[in-house]
């Protein structure tokens, strides 16, 4: 085994030139990224891929994340991505994530892990390289990921054909790892780029929620999500708003400063939500241009708010969402009982749209 000192601060491609070479003959190069230390081969040459599956222990059919030089090679390999992806991509790439995004169609479909890090070291290798790299974390199943060539070294001797040593890597944990498909997303890994930083951008972070009458079904909806959303992302209630959130809650035919149903307040009591102070507020166009999501809870809610935001600006407008598809059961003119399975059916929909 090789090992080829380059610092990370000031990388001369010609002292990369050696390694890169390695690898496009099928060699496994092990090298630095801003996270974690990885083991790299030519996504182009199968027996080395098949050497380093060995190598790692890989399951068949769990393949190996592509990293590549530049985001524009991002098409290349994936083609379109969605547009929720291509949001975490502008924010965070070149940068320490690992989106799993979908490949072709029907039977052909498959999930590709893609990763452009944001260590030059990296991006510049890739690049004399060629080929995207196919590039594991440098480390045994079960042991810590290598922060420095020692430690590569400690793991893999004489197993791989070359180490770049670019010191001790600045992050010292993992990428964070995203999957998209048809559903959403899931993150699949938390790294420095945490599940709270992702949801922010992707789900916005000032939510509506828009009954008839504001008084109960939108208000008990936005104080769940609440209750839920501090216990998902393991925070106190008032640290939302310095998050950036507003959860807020409209209603398509009412007036200003209508008092919750009385049975909805109860519903909400027995469920931890607090629902005694809340006021109704009619939706309005400018209430619409200041969020980023609105979630009807009926079809006739959906229609309406549709319309309005047939004049807004494109780029200005939320996304519209149904709650339930079937729409929230009305519980107006009920009991408590038809309340608490309101509170029920409400909370069960608002966890499907928890951040995963």
């Amino acid at each position: 085994m090789r090992v080829f000192s380059v610092p990370s601060e000031c990388v001369d491609p010609e002292t990369l030139r050696e390694p890169a070479r390695i690898l496009r003959e099928g060699g496994i190069v092990a090298f630095p990224t801003e996270t974690v230390y990885g083991l790299g081969v030519d996504s182009r040459a199968p027996d080395a891929v098949a050497r380093l599956a060995t190598l790692k222990q890989r399951p068949e059919g769990k393949p190996f994340s592509y990293h590549l030089s530049s985001v524009d090679q991002i098409q290349e390999i994936v083609g379109d991505a969605s547009e929720p992806a291509m949001k975490l991509i502008r924010r965070y790439c070149p940068g320490p994530l690992t989106l799993v995004l979908p490949v072709g169609a029907g039977q052909e479909r498959r999930m590709v892990g893609i990763r452009v890090p944001a260590s030059d070291l990296a991006r510049k290798l890739i690049e004399l390289a060629g080929s995207p790299l196919l590039v594991p974390s440098a480390n045994p199943s079960g042991a810590a990921p290598a922060i420095c060539a020692e430690d590569v070294i400690r793991y893999f001797g004489d197993q791989i054909d070359a180490v770049v040593d670019g010191g001790t890597v600045l992050l010292k944990e993992a990428s964070t790892v995203v999957r998209f498909d048809e559903t959403g997303y899931e993150v699949l890994r938390e790294g420095i780029i945490s599940k709270a930083m992702i949801h922010q951008l992707l789900e916005g972070k000032r939510i509506l929620f828009v009954c008839t009458g504001n008084t109960c079904r939108s208000p008990m909806a936005a104080e769940l999500y609440r209750k839920h959303l501090t216990a998902h992302l393991g925070k106190a209630r008032d640290e939302l708003e310095e998050l950036g959130y507003r959860i807020l809650s409209a209603g398509t035919l009412t007036s200003w400063g209508c008092r919750p149903s009385e049975h909805a307040v109860t519903a909400m009591k027995e469920m931890d939500c607090d629902l005694s102070t809340h006021v109704s507020r009619p939706i309005t166009k400018d209430l619409l241009a200041e969020v980023d999501h609105v979630y009807a809870m009926g079809q006739q809610h959906y229609t309406l708010i549709e319309r309005m935001l047939e004049d807004m600006d494109p780029g200005a407008r939320p996304r519209l969402e149904m709650l339930l598809e079937a729409g929230i059961t009305d519980p107006v003119g009920g009991d408590i009982e038809t309340y608490r399975s309101c509170a029920k059916e409400i909370e069960k929909a608002i966890l499907r749209i928890l951040p995963r």
